[in-house]
């Protein structure tokens, strides 16, 4: 049988949000990079290798892309969620994890990025 352990990953999806914490930082696209893990049973997909068995990974990368170009955040955990949130709503998935990183950080000091990582459940 399978399980919640099938997943359909998308790693590394580079776009530009308007995020920010400041009017200001919102106001400029930043660079963001996300990881989607979509938790779901594969199994009948596999057997019959059949798409409409499965969550098309297109359709969920432009559903990212859409939203995250048509809004602007404050947080990037709003950002996680509203991405979480929109597709669970429109996927057969029970469960999935999405990782914002947001690599142009300004702090004291150098650091690879900042980044929020959220899961929900059906």
């Amino acid at each position: 049988m399978g399980s919640l352990k099938d997943k359909i990953l998308l790693k590394g999806i580079v776009l530009y949000a308007r995020l920010g914490a400041e009017k200001e930082e919102r106001e400029v696209r930043q660079k963001i990079s996300l990881d989607v893990e979509l938790s779901l049973n594969l199994e009948e997909t596999a057997q019959k290798d059949d798409l409409e068995k499965t969550v098309d990974y297109e359709k969920v990368y432009n559903l990212i892309k859409e939203r995250i170009e048509a809004k602007k955040y404050h947080l990037f955990e709003a950002l996680a969620q509203d991405i979480a949130q929109e597709i669970l709503k429109n996927f057969k998935i029970e469960e999935i994890l999405v990782r914002v990183k947001k690599p142009q950080v300004k702090l004291a000091g150098p650091l690879d990025y900042a980044a929020v990582e959220i899961r929900r459940r059906r």
